[in-house]
Parts: C-alpha cells; sequence; structure tokens
C-alpha cells in the first residue's frame, strides 16, 4: 500500500514540474514577444542613439478614429516649427516597402506611389531632402538592421503610426529610419476633390499620415500647441483627415532650417 501512495507521490510531482515547465515556456515566449515589439530595448553599436515619434488620434475611444478639422484662416501660415538635431546623409535616404504588409484596401503598387508622393513633398520644400525608392523588404518589425522599412504592423490602439529614427550622435547624421502603420485600423487613399475632412470610408488616409511620419525622417520634431494644429508636424492626427499632405509655413520653415 505505501509504495503505491509512494508511486501517486511520485506522479503528481512529474505532473506538476511538466506543468511549471509549460507555464514557463509560455512566459518566456510572451516576455520575447514584448520584448521584440519595442526597438528602444535593442541594444546599440556605440555612438548611435535612437528616437521614437508616435502619431496619435487627438481623441483616442473605442472604434473611434480622432476628431478632424478643418485649415482655420491663417492656419497653415503659421511659422512655428521644431527640429530634432539630426539631418540626413547627403546623398539622401533609400526607403525600402514591405509589400505583404499593405492593407489590402490600398493595395502595394498605390502605397508604393503614395509614399513616394510624401517623400515629395518635403524634397519640394528642400531640394537637399533627397529620398529613394529601394524596392521591395520582407522586414517585419522596426530594427536597426541597414533597411529603412515601411511597413504595416499591429501597433498599440492608441498609435496610428511611429517612427524611429537612429542617428550618430558624434556627426548629428542620420543612421537609419524606420516606419510602421497601425494595421490594427483601416487605411485607405482619398480623392483630394472630397475636400479636408471625409467620412467615407472610415480610415486613415495614408498620404497625409505618411506626410507626417516623414517630416521626422527629414529632422523635424511634433507639434502640440493648439495653434500649430493645421501643420503637417501636429502630433494628433485623424480618420479621413488630408490637410497633412501640403506642408504649412512652418513645416517648410522647418525644413530649410534643417541640413543639408
Amino acid at each position: 500500500m505505501s509504495q503505491i501512495r509512494l508511486h501517486f507521490a511520485l506522479l503528481a510531482v512529474a505532473l506538476a514540474v511538466t506543468t511549471l515547465g509549460f507555464e514557463t515556456l509560455a512566459w518566456a515566449a510572451q516576455s520575447q514577444t514584448a520584448v521584440e515589439e519595442d526597438p528602444l530595448d535593442d541594444r546599440l553599436p556605440p555612438g548611435i542613439k535612437v528616437r521614437a515619434f508616435i502619431h496619435r488620434p487627438r481623441i483616442v475611444e473605442h472604434n473611434h478614429l480622432g476628431t478632424c478639422t478643418t485649415t482655420t484662416p491663417k492656419g497653415d501660415t503659421i511659422t512655428n516649427y521644431g527640429l530634432t538635431g539630426w539631418h540626413l546623409p547627403a546623398g539622401g535616404v533609400t526607403w525600402k516597402l514591405n509589400e505583404s504588409s499593405v492593407p489590402a484596401s490600398v493595395g502595394a503598387s498605390a502605397a508604393r506611389a503614395t509614399i513616394q508622393s510624401a517623400f515629395d513633398t518635403w524634397n519640394a520644400a528642400d531640394s537637399g531632402k533627397n529620398f529613394s525608392d529601394g524596392g521591395s523588404t520582407t522586414a517585419k518589425n522596426t530594427r536597426f538592421d541597414g533597411t529603412n522599412a515601411i511597413l504595416w504592423k499591429r501597433l498599440s490602439p492608441s498609435t496610428i503610426g511611429v517612427t524611429y529614427v537612429w542617428y550618430y550622435t558624434s556627426s548629428g547624421e542620420v543612421a537609419e529610419v524606420d516606419t510602421a502603420f497601425n494595421n490594427r485600423y483601416p487605411w485607405a487613399i482619398f480623392s483630394s476633390s472630397g475636400g479636408e475632412c471625409q467620412n467615407s470610408p472610415d480610415a486613415y488616409d495614408l498620404q497625409d499620415i505618411a506626410t507626417h511620419e516623414f517630416g521626422h525622417w527629414a529632422g523635424l520634431e511634433d507639434l502640440y500647441n493648439d495653434a500649430e494644429k493645421d501643420l503637417t508636424m501636429y502630433g494628433f492626427g485623424a480618420g479621413g483627415e488630408l490637410k497633412k499632405r501640403t506642408l504649412g509655413t512652418g513645416d517648410i520653415n522647418g525644413a530649410n532650417a534643417v541640413a543639408p
């Protein structure tokens, strides 16, 4: 009888150890996923730093893409801008798109053309801001890996898009930039004929949000004062918003204040 009890006791211990092992593996997997999601935790080479810029809706509610407002009289003539302290390489930057991540509502071909148009907006403000289409990438995450990646991935519910900029501390030159758009939300490329605020479809406009994000590539900070709400570098966005597609006076001044 004692042998039977001993057998069951050993069996219980074995089951407990097995269960604990599974729980440990599950915890480890979750931890790895959490770490992988944040490039700010990555170990970087000496002399390299990284900053993150998170674009959010001004009003954060469940199933609410933010409140779109049209440009106020003289709103885009505000001269304010903020500089990050870095600048692009003299030869410009080559970007790559993860086509497989592009939402079907946008399409890879249209996304590529729209992204280049957003970059061209900054190049028109300052001819020294050169951004070249380098084709496709399979990068699924924002990482310091030698590729200036643009992609869609699952981000925090309060995030529209995020840009990470790695730069050399000694020279202030950009080493790499990645931008990710949140695939939790619908995306579209609206017709400009519908005005600055559009209701259908209920989605974020790729060109509008991308033009804002690429201002960080160019070396500009987010702006948060209410007087700056009509500038492209205003830190909040909204569904159906199109006014960030074109630069205001402050955006242009900022682009020209950054070398090269």
